[in-house]
């Protein structure tokens, strides 16, 4: 008697392991196939960046800060990109789109895209998913 109590025993933890199993491997399937896109389209990209530009260049950084990602406002309080705005002299012009290159970030593929000013400077920008929508996530002069 006690070895077909303690095999029901044993047979029941064995269910009960792979029905655990099975609900685990299903939350990180889940979990993986509802992961957010790393990068968006060309055009929704050069679009992003271009709209997060002309803000500046229309003399409302304040705008274009509020309109990135919290990444990108934790690397630079808003006071800060505000000042820096106003101070550097390419962002006051009118940038040509040039090209979008694929980059690791975090071993993940991102779209950087490149715009460059009349005398050549090259400003790249990130951009980022964040709360169902694109943003600008990293802009480098």
């Amino acid at each position: 008697m006690s070895d077909t109590t303690s095999a029901k025993s044993f047979g029941r933890l064995i269910g009960l392991v792979l029905v655990l199993a099975l609900v685990a491997g299903g939350y990180l399937a889940l979990r993986y196939f509802r992961k957010p896109p790393t990068q968006p389209s060309a055009e929704v990209g050069q679009t992003v960046a271009e709209d997060f530009l002309k803000k500046v260049r229309a003399g409302d950084p304040g705008k274009a800060w509020d309109s990135s990602t919290a990444e990108f406002k934790s690397i630079e309080g808003r006071e800060s990109f505000i000042r820096k705005s106003k101070s550097t002299t390419v962002l006051k012009k009118q940038l040509q789109f040039v090209s979008s290159q694929q980059v690791m970030i975090q071993d993940e593929p991102r779209t950087e895209y490149l715009f460059q000013s009349p005398k050549a400077k090259v400003v790249r920008i990130l951009v980022g998913h964040e709360q169902g929508n694109w943003k600008v996530d990293r802009l480098t002069l």
